[in-house]
């Protein structure tokens, strides 16, 4: 009876193993800058196999974020911020959440994430320019002298980095 089911069955022929997440994240790379939609597809099947996956959420919400509507900001904030609860640590992705928050109009917030991955890595020249923008633009809404001082001194930072990048 045993050797009746192997032959209606057929012979095992082993595990096949599927394609790691780490795999498909890096497809996702390179199909980026040609097709970013079909890169996003790449990265949410990464994240399919591993949610825990930061960069794979931190370039997924970037990809949705520069694509149009109001309603992608959103879901691109949440995949930052999942990004972040993976790896904290990583100063992009808190500089990525303070673009997106800001694009949001919530200024407090963005300058709160730009303050915190400048903590992270003061090397961030883009962060220091968004941040002594925003810190401007409140210094003079509510004529905060505090403000347009730190303002100018992450311009100041931004300069040297720039020159020396």
């Amino acid at each position: 009876m045993g050797d009746l089911v192997r032959l209606q069955l057929g012979e095992r022929r082993g595990f096949r193993r599927g394609t790691s997440a780490t795999a498909l994240y890096q497809e996702g790379c390179a199909r980026e800058a040609a097709d970013p939609a079909g890169a996003a597809r790449w990265y949410e099947r990464a994240l399919a196999g591993r949610p825990d996956l930061a960069d794979a959420h931190n370039n997924l919400g970037r990809v949705i974020h520069e694509s149009d509507g109001q309603g992608a900001l959103a879901v691109a904030e949440a995949h930052y911020r999942l990004a972040i609860c993976s790896s904290p640590e990583v100063a992009l992705y808190w500089f990525n959440l303070g673009v997106v928050v800001e694009d949001q109009g919530r200024t407090s917030e963005a300058i709160a994430a730009y303050e915190h991955a400048l903590a992270l890595d003061g090397g961030l020249a883009d962060a220091h320019f968004n941040l002594a923008r925003l810190l401007e633009l409140v210094g003079r809404r509510g004529e905060d002298e505090l403000a347009l001082r730190r303002a100018m001194r992450h311009l100041v930072n931004y300069r040297k980095l720039s020159r020396a990048g």
